[in-house]
């Protein structure tokens, strides 16, 4: 374990975290005792190294990658990475929105996201778009996986998946801390301590870990007082035994939880008030806040029974709560009460005064109050098999997960008066008759995957997953469309591909894979449609290389998926009644609506100047590009006309899938200097399947999440300065050019990235 922040071999690590993000990093390494970190822990890569162990298109990023411009947000990482496309919210990253290869991103709900190998998700199949996504800042890890590696790591295997991995147990005893503050008020404290021990007993290992991050807000609310920011906090325990046994086995038990409140809006601006100040909050929005709070642990036993086997299980839980107190309706004082969606509305000037605090009238806010919980056991079986000239490695994997939402939600109602003061007028609706359901399922997963080394260069990867699931909902209301209140359904499912791996020299990997992928419907979805909504399906392929000499490291993959059986998704956020966000439903013409083809070329590239000349100082330049043409087929109607692919036709771009993406950096280690230049240029997109050119939906109705999105780079710079070998100072500037840019129109009219903030830090691990 590396307890120094810097040494004599720091500029070739540098140059490794910056380069080696899709390769297998640094030159050659001896073969190693320790047991595979992939086998033991809950990774799936595990390192830069084992990169090339993955059959399919993957990237690793370590810790030097996250620390380098101290990421706190999973856009910015995830930008980093080819083949990803992000659609950010709020600027901080705190509600991400992640598509892998064109798969539609809202609220990530179609991406299997883990943390330590464990569902990350409240409610990974009753509801998987839920408001919750881990920390990155407090991660040592991440990792991407896309093409037929994939299958491995439902429910959702259409577009890929990703593991963030929590800081591990020191090898040693360590302690690190990083405290920066910068604008905005802005604060963030990581501290951890932890390490293993020899005992009589085997050998222990503790890590105790805290993170903190609060800040005021880079929006101003307009004519009222009060803060536009978040506060986080996230305390971290594991404990580990490795015990004096006959055979290695290691037992591992993790708790942690986090406390998230933020005075954050679904509301965005109108494209007007947006290019006067992009930075400006509409006064109803002034209560508008979400509360959380999530818990999560596992109990992870790893044992080799023999030289050629091992099983590694994992029992684990969690809990989410959460509570957004948003706005819901507007009314004019003509009105008499509070009745339209302000965002449908913002084209008459006497509905936006209302909003912007500059005339009487009513509004109401929604409790969108959700209680989630997820808990299983998972038994992960590797087995090493010769038969006659061919080497098997066999992975079984067998999951029981159960997960449910509880949604108990209530309105509260205000009367403003001509200046914009608010004064209370009462509950608009009981508690727990806002929509109050409850949903649950239990799913059985299975997966077989056999590496199977042809020779020393070729190896072909066969794998195949089945699940089985049993969904149950209940709501205390019927709905307007008389559809069952309740009830209750099974589907099973089955996935799978085929992977080939070659390495063409030592220093070229070629990889190819085809793989079937799906992604599943939510309880109260399948149900109300009779059992008819089926899964989404998709059939992918990918060809691809690894490349890497001393100071070259390239790597790269065509792509092409043919997704059937779209299930379109609903409002994705408006705060629409009868629809949870990110909820699926039924359409016009059927329970499953449209086809969706994507097509691109993945590629990244790093080459270091000065370890081709063997210089003192690394000089590494890198450049990603990801080329995308994700269109739709045929048409995708919905039921629900607050859906963002209503009106959608054949040939019509998917939203929010930009066909260019590139990324490039520049970074320098010298003496105990260090700097790293970072931007991401985004192409444009269109906000909307019908992609129109302006605020209004597919029937000629206004609707501000309607309309394109412009395209828009962004830089981040950051200066580091080693004090001594274990202690640095940093200086960042996000968004160094102060870009003004829309990231996105939902959920409810144009919202701002970041603008320009500067940071100032100290780092330290003894």
């Amino acid at each position: 374990m590396r307890k120094s922040l810097r040494s004599k071999n720091s500029v070739p690590a540098i140059v490794a975290g910056i380069c080696s993000m899709g390769a297998v990093a640094g030159l050659a390494q001896e073969a190693s005792n320790e047991l595979d970190p992939v086998l033991v822990s809950g990774a799936i890569v595990g390192s830069k190294e084992g990169v090339k162990q993955i059959t399919g298109s993957a990237t690793y990023l370590d810790i030097d990658d996250l620390r380098v411009h101290s990421i706190s947000d999973i856009n910015s990482a995830l930008r980093r990475v080819p083949g990803v496309y992000v659609r950010p919210e709020d600027g901080y990253g705190n509600f991400p929105n992640i598509s892998l290869r064109g798969i539609d991103m809202g609220r990530s709900s179609k991406v299997t996201v883990m943390e330590d190998g464990i569902l990350a998700a409240p409610a990974p199949y009753s509801s998987p778009s839920a408001y919750y996504s881990p920390t990155l800042e407090r991660m040592s890890g991440l990792e991407v996986v896309k093409g037929s590696s994939q299958v491995k790591y439902g429910p959702h295997t259409t577009g890929g998946a990703i593991n963030y991995l929590s800081t591990a147990i020191p090898e040693e005893v360590t302690t690190y801390s990083k405290v920066y503050y910068g604008e905005f008020d802005e604060l963030v404290s990581h501290v951890y301590h932890g390490g293993k021990k020899d005992t009589s007993a085997g050998r222990v290992g503790y890590l105790v870990e805290g993170y903190y991050r609060t800040t005021d807000g880079f929006k101003e609310l307009q004519g009222v007082n009060g803060d536009t920011g978040f506060t986080r906090s996230e305390p971290m325990v594991k404990l580990s035994w490795e015990p004096n046994s006959a055979n290695y086995q290691s037992f591992e038990l993790k708790l942690g939880s986090t406390d998230f409140d933020a005075n954050e809006t679904y509301l965005g601006l109108t494209d007007e008030d947006f290019s006067a100040n992009p930075y400006q909050r509409y006064a109803a929005s002034r209560n508008d806040e979400i509360n959380t709070y999530a818990s999560r642990g596992y109990l992870r036993h790893f044992v080799e029974l023999n030289s050629n086997a091992s099983l590694k299980t994992t029992a684990y839980f969690t809990k989410f709560h959460r509570n957004w107190f948003k706005l819901d309706k507007v009314g004019t004082a003509d009105d008499g009460s509070a009745g339209q969606s302000g965002y449908k509305v913002w084209n008459k000037p006497e509905y936006l005064s209302v909003i912007k605090g500059e005339s009487a009238g009513f509004i109401r806010l929604k409790a969108n109050n959700r209680d989630y919980t997820a808990k299983g056991i998972e038994s992960v079986l590797n087995y090493d098999l010769d038969m006659g000239s061919l080497d098997n490695q066999f992975q079984l994997g067998v999951r029981y997960h159960n997960d449910d939402i509880d949604r108990y939600q209530w309105y509260h109602k205000y009367d403003q008066d001509a200046r914009g003061g608010w004064s209370s007028n009462g509950p608009d609706a009981p508690s727990g008759k806002a929509g109050d359901r409850h949903q649950e399922t239990d799913a059985w997963s299975i997966y077989l995957e056999d590496r199977i080394a042809i020779n020393e260069k070729l190896a072909v990867i066969p794998g195949i997953r089945f699940e089985t699931l049993d969904f149950d909902y209940d709501q205390n209301t019927r709905t307007t469309d008389k559809s069952p209140a309740g009830g209750s359904g099974d589907m099973d499912v089955v996935t799978g591909g085929i992977g080939l791996s070659y390495d063409a020299s030592a220093n070229l990997n070629l990889f190819a894979g085809a793989y079937h992928g799906a992604s599943l419907p939510g309880p109260r979805s399948y149900i109300r449609s009779g059992e008819s909504l089926d899964r989404e399906s998709s059939m992918s392929y990918e060809l691809g290389f690894r490349y890497q000499n001393e100071a070259f490291v390239a790597t790269g993959a065509l792509f092409y998926s043919d997704l059937q059986d779209f299930i379109v998704p609903d409002n994705l956020g408006t705060g629409f009644e009868e629809f949870e966000s990110g909820e699926t439903v039924y359409t016009d013409n059927g329970p499953n609506d449209g086809e969706i083809s994507a097509v691109g070329l993945e590629l990244h590239m790093c080459y270091d100047f000065g370890l081709a000349k063997d210089a003192s100082y690394s000089l590494p330049v890198t450049l990603g590009l990801t080329w995308t043409e994700a269109e739709f087929d045929s048409g995708a109607r919905s039921a629900d006309g607050e859906s963002i692919f209503s009106g959608a036709k054949d040939g019509n771009e998917v939203p929010y899938i930009p066909e260019i993406q590139l990324h490039a950096g520049i970074g320098l280690a010298t003496g105990k200097y260090r700097f790293n230049l970072d931007g991401t240029y985004v192409g444009d997109s269109s906000a909307s399947g019908a992609n129109g050119s302006g605020p209004y939906n597919y029937a000629g109705k206004y609707d501000s999440r309607y309309g394109e999105i412009d395209s828009y780079f962004v830089a981040d710079l950051t200066v580091r300065y080693d004090v001594s070998d274990s202690t640095n100072v940093f200086a960042t500037a996000r968004n160094v050019f102060d870009e003004e840019y829309v990231v996105g129109r939902l959920p409810q009219g144009a919202r701002p990235g970041m603008p320009q903030q500067l940071l100032f830090g100290i780092e330290s691990q003894f």
